[in-house]
C-alpha cells in the first residue's frame, strides 16, 4: 500500500477513472471543500500537507469567481486521486492546462483578465480495497 501511496499522482494525474475496476474504491461519505486562492501552487502543498498519511482522496477541482459553491463555476476535470506524496508541481501544472482550456474553450474572458479567483478542491477520502485482485 505504502507504494502505492507513493505512485498516486505523482508523475502524472491519477484519474479515479484509470484506476483497475478489480479494486474496490469506498467513496461513502461527505465531500468537504478546500479553497486556494488564484490557483497559487503554495496553496496546493498547504493542502497536501494536510492530507492524513497512509490516505487516499478524490478530488474535484472547481473553479470559481467568488468562491461559493452554490455560484456558477467551471469544473475543471474529471475526479482525481491524490495522497500526501502527490506532486503539488504535477497537480499545478495539469490544473493550470485544464484552467486555459477552459478558457479558450468557453471564453472565459472575465477569469483571464481577473486578478482574483479561487480554486476550490471537493475532497473526500475514500478506501481502497484489493481482495478482488487476481
Amino acid at each position: 500500500m505504502i507504494q502505492l501511496l507513493q505512485l498516486i499522482s505523482n508523475k502524472q494525474i491519477t484519474m479515479l477513472k484509470d484506476i483497475d475496476n478489480t479494486i474496490d474504491i469506498n467513496k461513502r461519505g461527505k465531500f468537504n471543500y478546500y479553497y486556494i486562492p488564484n490557483m497559487e501552487r503554495i496553496g496546493i502543498i498547504n493542502f497536501i500537507s494536510k492530507l492524513d498519511s497512509n490516505s487516499v482522496y478524490i478530488i474535484i477541482p472547481i473553479i470559481s469567481m467568488f468562491g461559493k459553491t452554490s455560484d456558477p463555476h467551471v469544473i475543471l476535470s474529471k475526479q482525481f486521486l491524490i495522497t500526501n506524496n502527490s506532486s503539488s508541481i504535477i497537480i499545478h501544472d495539469f490544473l493550470n492546462y485544464k484552467l486555459d482550456q477552459a478558457i479558450i474553450d468557453f471564453g472565459l474572458i472575465n477569469l483571464q483578465d481577473s486578478n482574483y479567483f479561487q480554486l476550490i478542491f471537493k475532497y473526500k477520502k475514500v478506501s481502497l480495497d484489493f481482495s478482488n485482485l487476481p
